[in-house]
């Protein structure tokens, strides 16, 4: 199964959170990129406009609708769509009853919101691609499996990588630079 980490960034941790951006990134290096123009504003507070909307960074001019890196700012129906045909690179594989089967794999880093919210951009969890496996996995679980402490106040990914294998223009809380992060941090753990 090919791997994909997801991030995603959101106006709150409740239950009426909406996306701001989403972001996955494949082991191979194919990225998807969306920054939503319909999320609900009343709910962003200092935090979320310091630390999420200061780092969004697509305009009209910098959007890419290429399959290897597809960047895109938009509405909900638009990401889904766009995110759609950028999942289609990837293929559908078939068992022998001709019924597709998940040969796609989710990670997250702690994915309790990002999971939710992916899933509910197509409508709920019974919703999503056939190709992508019904269970995302938890990056936080498997680094605690490996040993490493995950309770620390300070703790943080990109402590776990050398600084010079950080993704370029690194930039924490948003969605793409963390899931390129979580990708990093996976292979590594995985032994790859």
């Amino acid at each position: 199964m090919k791997k994909l980490f997801l991030d995603t960034e959101f106006t709150g941790l409740h239950q009426k959170t909406t996306l701001i951006s989403l972001a996955l990134v494949a082991e191979t290096g194919e990225e998807f990129y969306a920054e939503f123009t319909d999320y609900d504003k009343n709910q962003v507070d200092d935090w979320v406009l310091q630390n999420v909307i200061s780092k969004l960074f697509l305009n009209d001019k910098n959007q890419s609708r290429k399959l290897e890196k597809m960047y895109i700012r938009g509405n909900r129906s638009e990401v889904k769509s766009a995110l759609l045909i950028w999942l289609e690179q990837f293929g559908i594989e078939k068992n022998e009853k001709d019924e597709i089967v998940p040969s796609l794999q989710i990670w997250a880093d702690v994915p309790h919101y990002d999971w939710v919210l992916f899933c509910e951009l197509f409508g709920g969890a019974r919703s999503i691609p056939k190709q992508i496996h019904s269970k995302a996995l938890d990056l936080s679980t498997l680094l605690f499996a490996k040993g490493v402490d995950i309770t620390g106040k300070n703790f943080e990914l990109k402590d776990l990588i050398d600084e010079k294998d950080l993704p370029k223009n690194f930039k924490p809380h948003n969605a793409l630079s963390d899931a390129q992060l979580g990708m990093k941090v996976l292979k590594k753990y995985m032994g790859q």
